[in-house]
């Protein structure tokens, strides 16, 4: 049988200390694997297992290998932004821990994981099964809004793939944390993604894609989750925060449930046009003004929510708006807590408004057929259209 479980400590393959360049010994080891297994019926995949320790990556890891997991010890997250801006210096420790992969790329490229593999047809070189568990990939150095930051990213996937797994990781000071492109139901759960440009973002196309249980803390110029041409999302049970966004450019029948969102901008949940049929409930607001002397170019008529698209529901969501009036763009202005841009049938049903200033749910003049049951009082209602329906909240 081949070997199928690496330890980076361990395996005496190893050109350098992992220590030193982890990047050139993991690289090392897939050229094993490759090597041992080599035909249809001896490729079960194999492990690479990160112990806890400090590791540098100077060398790009490529992976071209289906059913392999990498994995460490704990994701091991500490936050660096706080460090930066504190007095440290009586912390008991001033690092991330556990399996930390520290990113100083020296060979060019800015990611340290790209997982690739060319071949036509396309079936030839999509991956499946490829897990990251349990550890930190960390940036090094950044600074706000980490767009465009240092330019590093986490992990980039290029090839189609099915059944990708990031579970348990810790991700900071990166400009992009988590970048798939071609994904097939991936499951991106109980991550730790901090202090990056963008958290996760689905490119190209996906389907039945999970995000569940993360916490996500995106500066104000990119988004915590970003997807387009996505089919079916599942985005439940997050945590996000400080610019807490979704942003979802033509997709459809996705459910966007039982997150929360606290943010010091507008624009938590967009839905782009072509966004279709999707649900947006049980959801948290919070909009605060932590740091709403920023600019993020969003003013307080985009809405928390800011709908594109046909037959969205939007029910039993929570808005919270407690943002101090210096802090109101434009000055003067009664910000929009759900603003419906464009579409038509788009259905909005027992959500609740608290505020401490005046505020309202817009219809734009192109929406028809919107329906507005028990989500404003009437005087929270402003319609640009006469083709909507409602029952004001008493």
């Amino acid at each position: 049988m081949p070997q199928t479980v690496y330890d980076v400590t361990t395996w005496p393959g190893a050109s350098v200390s992992p220590y030193v360049d982890i990047g050139k010994v993991m690289n090392e080891i897939i050229a094993d694997i490759k090597a041992t297994q080599n035909t249809q019926t001896t490729r079960p995949g194999a492990v690479i297992y990160i112990p806890p320790g400090h590791y540098d990556l100077l060398t790009r890891v490529t992976i071209d290998i289906s059913h392999l997991q990498i994995k460490g010890s704990g994701h091991g997250f500490l936050s660096e932004a706080i460090r930066d801006e504190s007095n440290a210096s009586q912390w008991v420790e001033t690092l991330p821990g556990a399996s930390h992969i520290r990113v100083k790329n020296t060979d060019g490229q800015s990611e340290a994981f790209l997982v690739a593999r060319s071949g036509s047809p396309a079936t030839v070189g999509r991956l499946n099964s490829i897990e990251f568990r349990d550890f930190c990939i960390d940036g090094v150095s950044s600074s706000k809004p980490y767009i465009p930051g240092n330019g590093k990213t986490g992990i980039l996937v290029e090839t189609d793939n099915d059944s990708f797994r990031i579970e348990g990781m810790g991700f900071v000071y990166l400009t992009h944390a988590l970048v798939i492109r071609g994904a097939d139901a991936p499951y991106i759960t109980n991550n730790f993604i901090a202090e990056c440009g963008s958290c996760v973002e689905l490119l190209g196309a996906s389907q039945v894609a999970r995000i569940t249980n993360n916490f996500l803390i995106s500066a104000w110029a990119g988004s915590a989750v970003f997807a387009e041409n996505a089919e079916g999302m599942l985005i439940s049970g997050n945590s996000l925060l400080w610019y807490g966004s979704i942003r979802l450019v033509n997709t459809k029948r996705s459910s966007i449930t039982a997150n929360k969102f606290v943010s010091s901008w507008p624009g938590m949940v967009i839905l782009e046009p072509g966004s279709d049929e999707n649900l947006i409930s049980s959801n948290q607001f919070f909009r605060t003004d932590t740091e709403s002397s920023i600019n993020n170019g969003k003013d307080d008529y985009f809405g928390l929510l800011h709908l594109n698209g046909n037959n969205n529901t939007v029910t039993a969501n929570h808005f919270s708006y407690g943002v101090a009036t210096q802090f109101i763009r434009p000055a003067g202005a009664v910000p929009t807590i759900v603003l419906v841009r464009s579409g038509t049938r788009n259905y909005l049903a027992s959500n609740n408004i608290v505020s401490n200033v005046p505020a309202r749910v817009v219809l734009d003049a192109s929406t028809t057929e919107t329906k507005i049951i028990y989500s404003a009082q009437d005087s929270q209602i402003q319609a640009f259209t006469t083709n909507y329906s409602k029952v004001p909240t008493p």
